[in-house]
Parts: structure tokens; sequence; C-alpha cells
């Protein structure tokens, strides 16, 4: 027995063997705060270094040194790059790492493999590594960028065991492709922690003057850098020589990089040179920049243009103005700072956007990020994880003003889609944190659910709606028409002849024991019931939550007739009051927030 305790204890302490496998100056940049968090725990982990890719490539800089600059130890090099930069070099260059990563990764042995995003270098890694069932751990993953990445980079999401993404919507993609939702770690960039620790140094001008030149001054030049679209090469490299036209013409210092390595590097090379970019005065074409040189060149450029990652994640961090062109960022997340030109088919187009962004400032976005890899476990299977949908429904039951206007172009969008707006009862759907918007952007339209053939007509025209029962139109002219007639009022209830007949006196009629107001009140709560019971057998959500004026007088009898009416599967959902005061108005300025931040030129 002590013996096996021994050689539990023993296997307790044992380091774990954590393999980061890097291919390019790009994902390097993601992985090294990784690297040394792990290289920094040294009684934890034992770190091993894989390079392979454009790394060991002397055209695309031997950016391998930049590693052995940071002090890591290369445990190997991996030489898996096929000359030719077309589809078919691609693919070659697949093949030929799968060929010599099971030496590399049977000598290394490790508990588990880091691999980053979406090239096609880490798609061999993760191919590699699951055939010989070595734990995957995938960083940035569940992100959506257009182009041949994205099948990429959601096959690697698919041979992962754990994950590490970006934003909320990266890891709600994950649990859409049936992850496990306890093994998506949301961390945000991993770069942010070098970017924004080494920005802004004293010397920040003498590096820029050491690319560019002792002329130029902050904020006076811009940084470019296009890569090839995989799935359509000839307009990618269209895109490019419209994009050096419209900086040739608009004539500022420019530090331009080098495309990767993907098919159609090589002609857009040729199209650079034929431009006579390498030899013209206001340009610098570089193959490399030492990453904290670079993000200087980043931080204080006038303007970034082109279609890298970096522009629309990273360039962020510094509130520098972007320019996006063309598809191959097309479904990023980004900030108000990205102006996207997607069809980029004109070299005035491309100039105009440069008038409108040169010079701009932007707030920056102070989102540091610390990648803690901290889960592990003997998980070596896979299995498709089905999540339990959890859905917040919304019902407000009265109208809610907004006073002035709103102006944004989603205006008539908003206002489709907002819980209630001067009108009676709407709805929304909240699955996974996201609103549910539906294909034309009319989903959870609550008050316009039909409950009966025969019912009174709605203000859409058509009859039997929630709306036209439940809605606090409704009941006010309900409780007009019992005054008229003089069947509203009851001992003790006092209407003024000048007081405007509200859903308020039907209630209080109702509670004082009219028997005509307590017919009303019951045929709208019942039409309010079976319109929730609709929606609970369709979606089936975790809760049901009313807001507005009305809302508690409703509680109670729609959660009865859930419970006498519904299927036993959703009978026990509960139905909750909102605390928030005026969440129409919330939610309408929450998204003008969201659509105004996403621009398109």
């Amino acid at each position: 027995m002590q013996r096996s305790k021994e050689k539990m204890a023993e296997q307790n302490q044992k380091r774990l063997r954590v393999c980061v496998a890097t291919c390019n100056r790009a994902d390097y940049s993601k992985l090294a705060p990784i690297m040394c968090g792990i290289k920094s725990h040294p009684d934890d982990f034992e770190l091993e270094v894989v390079v392979l890719g454009s790394h060991l490539i002397d055209d695309y800089g031997n950016t391998f040194r930049m590693i052995e600059q940071d002090d890591f130890d290369i445990g190997s090099k991996l030489h898996t790059i096929v000359r030719g930069e077309d589809e078919a070099a691609m693919v070659e260059s697949v093949g030929l790492a799968l060929v010599k990563l099971p030496d590399v990764l049977q000598r290394l042995h490790p508990d588990i493999l880091i691999i980053h995003g979406d090239r096609f270098d880490a798609l061999a890694l993760a191919t590699a590594a699951a055939l010989m069932n070595i734990r995957i751990f995938h960083v940035e993953g569940g992100e959506v960028s257009g182009t041949i990445d994205d099948s990429i980079r959601h096959a690697i999401s698919k041979l992962a065991h754990f994950h590490a993404c970006c934003t909320r919507r990266a890891e709600q993609h994950l649990i859409a492709m049936c992850e496990d939702h306890s093994r998506i770690l949301l961390a945000g960039c991993p770069s942010y922690d070098k970017l924004l620790s080494s920005n802004h140094k004293d010397d920040y001008m003498d590096i820029i003057r050491s690319w560019l030149g002792a002329e130029v001054q902050d904020h006076d030049y811009i940084v470019a850098l296009q890569h090839p679209v995989t799935t359509d090469i000839q307009h990618s490299i269209k895109i490019y020589a419209l994009m050096l036209d419209a900086l040739l013409s608009f004539n500022k210092k420019t530090l331009i990089l080098f495309p990767n390595i993907d098919a159609g590097s090589k002609e857009m090379v040729r199209v650079m040179r034929r431009k006579g970019i390498e030899q013209h005065p206001n340009f610098r074409a570089v193959k490399h920049i030492p990453f904290e040189q670079f993000i200087q060149m980043v931080s204080h450029a006038g303007c970034m243009i082109g279609n890298s990652s970096c522009g629309v994640r990273e360039a962020g961090a510094f509130g520098t103005p972007v320019i996006n062109l063309g598809t191959r960022q097309i479904g990023r997340e980004t900030g108000e700072n990205v102006l996207h030109v997607r069809d980029a088919d004109t070299h005035n187009k491309i100039y105009h956007a440069l008038e409108l962004q040169f010079g701009k400032r932007y707030p920056w976005y102070d989102q540091c990020t610390a990648y803690q890899i901290t889960f592990y476990d003997k998980l070596m299977q896979k299995a498709m994880k089905f999540q339990k949908v959890h859905i917040l429904f919304l019902a407000t039951v009265y109208k809610t003003t907004v006073h002035g206007s709103v102006h944004c172009e989603a205006d008539k969008w908003i206002a489709n889609k907002v819980v209630t707006l001067c009108v009676g009862i709407g709805g929304g759907i909240i699955h996974h944190n996201e609103l549910v918007h539906g294909s034309t952007f009319c989903a959870a339209e609550l008050g316009h659910i039909i409950v009966s053939l025969e019912g009174p007509e709605c203000s859409c025209g058509s009859h039997g709606c929630i709306e036209a029962y439940a809605s606090g139109m409704a009941l006010q002219r309900e409780a007009k028409r019992l005054h008229d007639e003089d069947l509203l009022k009851v001992e003790g209830m006092d209407v003024k002849l000048s007081d405007p007949v509200t859903a308020a006196h039907l209630i209080s009629a109702a509670r004082q024991g009219n028997s005509k107001a307590d017919a009303v009140l019951n045929k709208a709560s019942t039409a309010l019931g079976l319109g929730i019971i609709n929606i609970l057998h369709i979606v089936n959500p975790s809760l049901v939550i009313l807001s507005g004026v009305l809302a508690s007088y409703y509680q109670a009898p729609v959660q009865r007739i859930i419970t006498d009416r519904a299927l036993d599967s959703v009978r026990s959902i509960k139905v909750v009051t909102s605390d928030l005061e005026e969440p129409a108005l919330l939610g309408a300025a929450s998204m003008v927030l969201d659509y105004s931040t996403r621009r398109t030129y």
C-alpha cells in the first residue's frame, strides 16, 4: 500500500510535457505569451518547441531567429514548405509535414500539443497529433474570417480536445460545433498582453525613423500588409495592385510587408516589383520586422491598410485607423477603427478610404488578457457535445415610449426588432447571450402570435393576435368600453370624468370584485399564456421574463396557465419579472451601438 501511494504521488507530481508548434511570424506572436507562461513554471511544465513552415525560409525572413532571441530552445526544425506558392504547393507542403511530423512527435511524446489558428501547416500538425493520440490545445478557434481559412480553422477545432478563444461569439461558434463548453477557455487575444506592455516606448520615434527615414513624423505614415485570398487568387492580386496604385497616389511614407506564403504570394510580389515599389522613395518593402518594433510601427501609424488579421484585431489595441480590403476578413468581429472596403475594385475607392481614415485616432481597446492553461485531464476520445439550450424569453407586455429620435441607418431595422415601441407586446429570444434575429429580423414577434381565429382585430390587420387581447392598448380599449357602458365602476372606485380610462382602472375594478373587468383580464392572461406556451413548445427555453408595467399582474396567471396547459416537459419553466427600468429603450440603444460600430464603405 505504501509503495502504491508513493507511486501515485510521483505520478501526480510529474511535470506536464507541453509541445508548442509554430509555423510563421504571425502565429508566433500569439503563442509567445503562452510559451513565456509555460516556461515561467518549470516545476509544472516541460516546454518543447517545434518550428516549421515559413519560419525556416530565407525569403520570409528566417523568423525562427526571433524565437531563439526570445531565449526559447527550439527542439526540432522541420523544413516542410514545398516552394511554388500555388494551390498544389500548399497541398504538397501539408503532405511533407505529415511525413516528417510522426518521428518528431514520437520522440518528444508530449502530453499536449498547442497550435494556433488556421494555417495549412497547423492542419498538418493537428492531423498528425490526433492520429497519434496526442491531446491538442487549439488557440483562436471558433472565429469566422472568410476564405479557405475558415474551413481549416474549423477542421482543427474538430480535431482539438481543448480550446482557447478570443471572443464570446467565437465561443458560441465552438459550442454550435458541438464542442464541450467545459473545455473552452474564453481568454481574449493572446497577443494583447505583449502589445499593451510594449506600446509607447520612449524610443519609438527612433524605431519608426530607422525603417522610414529621419524626416517621417508620428502618425504621418502608413503600414500596408496584404495577403492572397486562396479561394480567388486573381481577384486578390487585382486588389493588391489597386492598393499599391492608391498608395502611390496618396504620397505618404509607407512601410509595406511582403505577403505570407499562401498560394498567390509570388504573383503579388511580382506586381510590387513591376510597380517599382522597392525603389520608390516613399516606400520601404520588408520581409520581416521584429515583433516589438512592428508594434511601434502599427501603434503610431496614420493608417494601416490591407487584409491582415493584425489590422482587424491587434491594431484596435492602439486605436489605429484601419482599412480592410476585400473578403479575407469578412466575418471578423471588428472595432470602430476598421473601415471595410469589400468591393475594392477601383483605385478611387481605395484612395477615398485613405482620405477618410488617414490621421484619425480611435479609442484604445484596453483589454489585457492572460492565458491560464490550467485545465487538463485524460480526455482522449472526443465526442459530440450537444449543449442544453439556454434561452431567456423576454415579453414586454405594455408600451414603452422612446423620447427623441435615433440617428442611425438602422432606424427601420431597430423599430422592427426592439421589444415594443408604443404599440403593445413584443418579445426577444436570447440564445447563448446573443439576441436571435431571424432571417428577416422578425424573430420572437410574440404580440402577433394568433391564439384565436375569431378574435378581435389587431393593429397588424389580422384577428386574434395576443396583442389584441393582452397589450396595454387592448386593455385600455376594453376598460373604455366598460366605462362607456357604465359597467366599470364598483363601490369605492373613483374614476374622474377628466381622467383617461386606462388598464390600471380595469385591474383596480377586477380586484374590487367587478366580474366584467375580471373576465377581460382572464381572457387577456389566457391569450398571453397560450402564446408563450407556443414559444415554449418550439424553442424550449430555460426561463420566461416579463417586463413592463403589467408584468407583475400577468406573472401569476401566465405561470398557472403554463402549469395547466403546457406539455409536461416545459411545465416547470419559471415565469419571472424584470427589474430593469425601460428594458425596451436599453435594448434599442444596445442595438444602435452594435450596428454603428460595424462600418462598411
